[in-house]
């Protein structure tokens, strides 16, 4: 009878632990476009080259050039930081933030990228505009600009800054311009289009009612794959990670962006706006 406990104690903990792995992570067996949504950091050769074919099939730039930016990311980074190198459900994937920026300013004599470089860097030649400013003259970009302008790794983006700044700078809503409707002029204004009808780009941009402006705040690059389904790439913020997304639709992204505190102001301010392009689809609190 004893025997029969145990045996039992050790088939029941044996499947609850096989439970718990299911829960969190997709098996090296699995498809992880049949488990979605699905997030990995690419901080390695597995998922990062699974992400990279995926941007050089759909027609993305420089792609050789992001995936040594990931890899070198997640190398200063190190094994403290608990960078994924596999498909997790989000909840799942939590690398330690603090590590990650330790690790780049051991390791690094210039500023890390962040999202909106990132996305401008694999949109090279692909995003054009009809015409662009000159001068930037505001402040949210201005630590953008410092890296862009003091590190050869930029240069790609140096040789776009007009465009860069022109796209994701700061701006005052005219008098009877809605801040949901700023960052859709510019896109009609500046003639801005994406000659890739696969790849999308994808902009939070947030409405800062102390200062009357607004800036995009996150972007990242969305493409469609075969099948339906649609691979988001970003860089979360300077010196913090990279990370890839599979999702069945844009509503299941949206609804994970929107579980990030950082992009919301105080309570009961405007915004932010989601944009497809130049297209607003609404407030991201509303996927909440």
């Amino acid at each position: 009878m004893k025997k029969i406990i145990v045996l039992l104690l050790i088939i029941c903990l044996t499947l609850s632990a096989l439970s718990g792995c299911s829960a969190d992570n997709v098996d090296d067996t699995t498809d992880a476009r049949a488990v979605m949504p699905a997030v990995t950091n690419m901080a390695g050769s597995q998922t990062s080259a699974e992400v990279c074919d995926d941007l050089n099939a759909a027609g993305l730039s420089n792609v050789v050039t992001f995936n040594d930016w990931v890899l070198d990311f997640a190398g200063s980074a190190g094994d403290g930081a608990k960078l994924s190198d596999k498909w997790m459900q989000p909840g799942a994937n939590t690398p330690d933030l603090a590590a990650c920026a330790d690790g780049w300013e051991k390791q690094h004599d210039f500023s890390d990228a962040d999202c909106r470089m990132t996305a401008m860097l694999l949109l090279d030649g692909i995003i054009t505009a009809e015409k662009t400013d000159s001068d930037y003259t505001g402040t949210y970009l201005m630590f953008d600009v410092d890296a862009i302008e003091s590190a050869d790794r930029y240069e790609v983006i140096r040789k776009n800054l007009d465009l860069f700044t022109t796209l994701f700078g700061d701006r005052t809503p005219g008098e009877n311009e809605d801040p949901s409707e700023v960052f859709g002029n510019i896109w009609s204004e500046y003639g801005f289009s994406i000659s890739n009808e696969n790849v999308s780009l994808v902009s939070i941009v947030v409405y800062d009612p102390d200062f009357n402006q607004t800036f995009t705040g996150h972007t990242g690059i969305l493409v469609k794959l075969a099948g339906d389904i649609y691979l988001f790439v970003e860089k979360l913020a300077f010196e913090q990670p990279y990370q890839a997304t599979l999702v069945s639709d844009t509503d299941q992204l949206f609804s994970l962006l929107a579980n990030r505190n950082e992009y919301y102001g105080g309570e009961g301010d405007p915004g932010p706006y989601v944009y497809l392009n130049g297209d607003c689809l609404g407030e991201l609190k509303t996927w909440q």
